[in-house]
């Protein structure tokens, strides 16, 4: 069996039948969940809590696996194994970077900081790697599966901006970088990806897109430091994360399906271990049976006003 096969890349749940109606109560409801567990509870987030800020996700409704089931992401093996693979990478995320880079944090985000300032939350565990959650202020946070933010050389590990590695591609490929900026003059984009990747224009081919070796080692590819579809989270941060779950006393689920299993596995850690698990998501997730509550809601339409209550009750603007 190839390596695609055994790669299961969309894992869609289903979208929500029902809605959790956002009342007093069950605002309530949730600052209780933070009230009991001052202090320990765990966030684990997902794209979902990105969609506000304009960055897609990939099972969400209008997610690309759901609008575009024909969409197929480039595999770890492809992207380090073979040159049209990467050459198909860096042209797609040529176009898409820059907006995912100027992307802001929301108020999920800000309410996730301002849960972690009043001391009711102990950490972060996010599958984004988009970056958003430090942005906006969060300080113990676990990206789980990356960040978008630098490049990697494969042989001698040298790490690299990846803005500066833009500039780099940029300076390659003259006539995309004057093809975007025209782009951009005409109001056109095109659709983006989670992780920055794009629908190139039917123009431009990525065959003749250059993309340079290591600037130290002058041999190895870069790659982005992201875990890719197939490929694995590091022992060191798999490690730090099933610390960080038996170090809480709750784990607050937020606005994922759990399709990976490097998350949905440490929501069975969480349960297994006996610990309150509140799910926060407006569709079904892979986790929905080992959750001890599920509010099927948008989180923008509950954590801003919980983390207010919270602060309010001690005083903090």
């Amino acid at each position: 069996m190839s390596n695609v096969a055994k790669v299961k890349i969309q894992g869609l749940y289903g979208l929500p039948t029902t809605q959790t109606p956002v009342t007093a109560a069950v605002l309530e409801t949730v600052a209780a969940y933070f009230r009991r567990h001052r202090g320990r509870v765990l966030g684990l987030t997902g794209a979902g809590v990105s969609v506000p800020s304009g960055i897609p996700d990939y099972r969400g409704s209008s997610g690309t696996y759901r609008v575009h089931g024909h969409y197929r992401p480039i595999l770890h093996h492809e992207l380090v194994s073979q040159h049209a693979s990467r050459q198909r990478y860096w042209a797609r995320s040529f176009f898409g970077i820059r907006p995912a880079f100027h992307a802001e944090p929301n108020a999920i985000h800000r309410a996730f900081v301002s849960l972690e300032r009043t001391e009711h939350l102990a950490g972060l565990i996010t599958q984004n790697v988009d970056g958003l959650h430090l942005t906006a202020g969060s300080t113990n946070v676990l990206e789980l599966h990356g960040t978008l933010k630098n490049v990697q050389c494969l042989s001698c590990k040298q790490i690299e901006s990846r803005d500066s590695f833009q500039g780099i591609l940029e300076t390659l490929n003259p006539g995309w970088t004057e093809f975007h900026r025209s782009m951009a003059r005409s109001g056109v984009e095109p659709a983006r990806r989670p992780d920055g990747d794009v629908d190139l224009p039917p123009e431009l081919r990525y065959e003749g897109f250059a993309y340079p070796k290591c600037r130290q080692c002058h041999t190895g590819d870069y790659m982005p430091t992201v875990v890719f579809f197939g490929g694995n989270v590091s022992d060191a941060v798999r490690s730090q994360s099933h610390r960080m779950v038996d170090d809480a006393s709750a784990l607050f689920v937020c606005g994922t399906s759990l399709a990976t299993f490097s998350a949905y596995r440490l929501v069975k850690q969480a349960r297994e271990q006996g610990k309150e698990i509140m799910v926060v998501n407006f569709g079904e997730t892979r986790g929905d049976k080992e959750a001890t509550a599920k509010l099927e809601a948008a989180a923008e339409d509950i954590l801003p006003h919980v983390a207010t209550m919270l602060a309010q009750e001690l005083g903090c603007p």
